[in-house]
């Protein structure tokens, strides 16, 4: 740790007391090890749900074309006279 730092924590515990520093360092270690992680995993997810939406999108533009080019042409129905 530097002396800066040392300095720094110093000041706060005797302006602020234990507990404001106790409280800080819970708050630091739950943003490191929970947060963070969490926001990366749902930024992941996110990514890839975006991903399958984008399969799905090309996908039904892909089966309307073929339904489009499966349909009988007017030309081709029998005339009734």
């Amino acid at each position: 740790m530097t002396e800066a730092a040392k300095d720094t924590m110093l000041s706060v515990l005797r302006d602020y007391g234990f507990s404001v520093v106790v409280a800080l360092a819970c708050g630091w270690v739950l943003r490191q090890d929970v947060l963070l992680p969490l926001v990366e995993e749902h930024r992941e997810f996110v990514k890839s749900l975006s991903e399958t939406q984008r399969e799905i999108s090309q996908a039904i533009g892909e089966q309307t074309r073929l339904l489009y080019a499966l349909q009988p042409r007017a030309s081709d129905l029998p005339q009734e006279n």
